[in-house]
């Protein structure tokens, strides 16, 4: 059974995506001790304060209250209080105050606490619970709340310009993939003004509101955020053939975008054109490990509309047959319904819905993927979601565009080699 990360984690990941904000996590210590690590080794940053005082404890990043029983019984907002003085005194630009599951049940009054600290116009509590929804859409409509908060005008509209939206610290080597997608939406003429929750400040955030258009990486992970930009006039642009995920996927995705936007996709598609050249040239001088892959058998769980895109490349580029393909919470309906539609259409329909089997290969999140490789249930384990600790490359091993291919072709090339 896999393991998948919650709503709460989420919602403080999307707020420690935003380059100048700070979560206070309301809650006890062993609800910050994943965040605050996660936080730090994805999206290493100069840290903020003391980090020696207490609600940070050594760590720079995410810092809590840490209630105890005693708090439970009798209320914390002596802790909210004392805690966002201590966020405070950092000058981070914008506060977001999220309670743990058990902490929401007391219903201290966080805004009391931020009024009484002369934190109004820069902290914000999210009272929704976060926790029961799936992580990717916990981000977006977390990301919702805080464009909410900050109220930014919508003024005269920047053309060319546009955000791109579904991007999280989340996402695997995220940092790597927005580059790779910024620039490729930069070579068509087009001004990246934001992407929220994946390094942008809250200056950027308010200048958002003026962009053309809205880019979707991961409809799944803007969930809510991407209503409401639509809800002040700014127009979405998807690729109906899901995330930028396999040279097939990224080349529909710069389409979509020239489609859109009336601009010229003759740099970005050529850039793709180069990476598919260089996998040609290199499969055919190994060619026999290259055909040591037709044939594979695979399994793959994730975000609907990031393994749609990878199922059909995988079957139609390098000839594997889907073993088990299952989509987790929060599908996008239409991005898992047309992967259904594509195992049935091929004779795989038998593969939906099922949980990654022992097979050639297994493509999930990171957990899961290498505990299957490490008992030898399949050649290759390869995470393709959530950001997870121990994980840690010095080359960039994205999922997105056109080096998620390379690494994703690299990951199952090593298996079949080794073997």
């Amino acid at each position: 059974m896999r393991i998948l990360p919650d709503g709460l984690t989420g919602a403080v990941m999307a707020v420690e995506g935003i380059t100048d904000a700070a979560v206070m996590l309301h809650g006890p210590g062993g609800c910050r001790v994943r965040h605050m690590v996660l936080s730090t080794a994805v999206y290493p940053r100069e840290g903020r304060g003391d980090s020696f005082s207490p609600y940070y404890y050594g760590y720079p990043r995410v810092p809590a209250t840490y209630l105890d029983e005693y708090d439970y019984i009798n209320g914390a907002l002596y802790k909210s209080e004392e805690g966002l003085a201590a966020v405070g005194s950092a000058a981070p630009s914008l506060i977001v105050v999220i309670d743990s599951p058990g902490a929401a049940l007391i219903g201290d009054d966080h805004s009391k606490s931020i009024e009484d600290n002369g934190l109004s116009d820069r902290a914000m509590h999210i009272a929704e619970s976060m926790a029961s929804m799936p992580a990717p859409n916990a981000c977006g409509h977390t990301l919702a709340a805080v464009m909410d908060f900050i109220s930014p005008e919508r003024r005269e509209v920047r053309k060319g310009s546009v955000n791109i939206l579904g991007l999280s610290l989340m996402d695997k080597d995220w940092k790597a993939a927005r580059d790779e997608l910024v620039g490729f939406v930069e070579s068509m003429g087009l001004e990246v003004v934001s992407t929220p929750g994946a390094g942008s400040s809250v200056k950027d955030l308010i200048a958002s509101v003026d962009a053309e258009f809205n880019i979707i990486v991961c409809p799944e992970m803007c969930s809510g955020l991407r209503e409401w930009y639509e809800s002040i006039g700014i127009p979405s642009i998807v690729s109906e053939k899901g995330a930028p995920v396999g040279f097939d996927a990224v080349d529909a995705w710069i389409d979509a975008i020239a489609e859109a936007t009336g601009r010229d996709p003759s740099v970005p598609r050529r850039a793709v054109a180069r990476c598919r050249e260089a996998v040609f040239d290199k499969f055919a001088g190994i060619r026999y490990n290259a055909l040591r892959i037709r044939g594979l058998t695979f399994s793959v769980a994730g975000t609907a509309s990031v393994i749609r895109p990878l199922t059909k490349w995988l079957y139609s580029y390098l000839a594997m047959a889907p073993e088990a393909v299952r989509t987790d919470p929060g599908a996008d309906a239409v991005q898992a319904e047309a992967l259904r539609g594509f195992l049935e259409s091929t004779g795989f329909g038998y593969a939906w819905g099922r949980e990654p089997v022992p097979c050639g290969v297994v493509l999930c999140e990171g957990i899961t993927a290498l505990t299957m490789k490490l008992a030898d249930q399949c050649r290759a384990g390869i995470p393709i979601g959530y950001s997870s600790m121990g994980l840690d490359d010095i080359i960039p091993r994205p999922v997105y565009g056109t080096k998620g291919a390379l690494y994703i072709l690299d990951e199952i090339l090593h298996g079949v080699r080794n073997t």
